[in-house]
């Protein structure tokens, strides 16, 4: 039976220049705004996002994230506390009662709110127009970084939501939990190759660093 999930938990950009940040200084934690199923209904949290999906299925995924991307291990991904998200539709009643009351508690915001994701609904796609996606095939997992602020908007006007992006996270990246370096072109390995060196250590080889590294191309062509 074909593989439906992944034992590595990959991180997409579209950039090299992200990419390399990233490897740099750990994966950046977008201060995003994730709308919930009936409209008007959403909350803002930084996050790093993850998707459980092996390569032969994580072509449509270029399309949506970029061609460049970060594969570490799912064990490592479990001890940093990344968890998957919880697919829910317009029927939850957990999203009723959270929109109904409007107020939640400090246990709800912290572990429940953050991982609630639509189980289907619109997205800006590459170029730029919103199309429909159907966000449970992506199997996301999160990171939400500690002591963050969760800020729920049930029933607010979409464009009344700030558009602040002030808290500055970063999640950690041990080198050795890589299990894969995407990049989009063969051309761009000699930049790669600069940045490994300058990256590897006593503890993280520089061959170990190279041998992680394929292109989307390659993912394209033969997964």
């Amino acid at each position: 039976m074909a593989r439906i999930s992944s034992t590595t938990l990959f991180n997409f950009t579209d950039s090299i220049d992200y990419l390399i940040n990233n490897l740099k200084d750990g994966f950046f934690c977008s201060n995003i705004f994730e709308k919930l199923p009936m409209q008007n209904n959403g909350y803002r949290v930084p996050m790093t996002c993850f998707c459980d999906i092996p390569l032969s299925l994580i072509k449509e995924h270029f399309d949506w994230y970029g061609r460049y991307g970060i594969g570490i291990k799912r064990t490592y991904a479990r001890a940093l506390s990344i968890k998957p998200v919880w697919y829910v539709t317009s029927e939850s009643q957990l999203v009723k009662s959270f929109i109904k009351n409007k107020e939640i508690n400090e246990y709800e915001r912290k572990y429940l709110l953050p991982y609630l994701k639509q189980f289907i609904g619109y997205q800006k796609y590459k170029d730029g127009k919103e199309k429909r996606k159907k966000f449970y095939d992506e199997r996301e997992w999160r990171y939400i970084p500690d002591n963050s602020l969760v800020e729920p908007y049930f029933k607010t006007n979409r464009n009344s939501i700030p558009t602040n992006h002030n808290e500055q996270h970063r999640m950690k990246l041990d080198l050795s939990a890589i299990e894969y370096i995407i990049i989009d072109k063969e051309k761009e390995f000699d930049i790669m190759i600069a940045v490994l060196k300058e990256l590897s250590s006593e503890k993280v080889s520089y061959e170990f660093l190279l041998s992680k590294i394929m292109t989307s191309k390659q993912i394209e062509r033969d997964f």
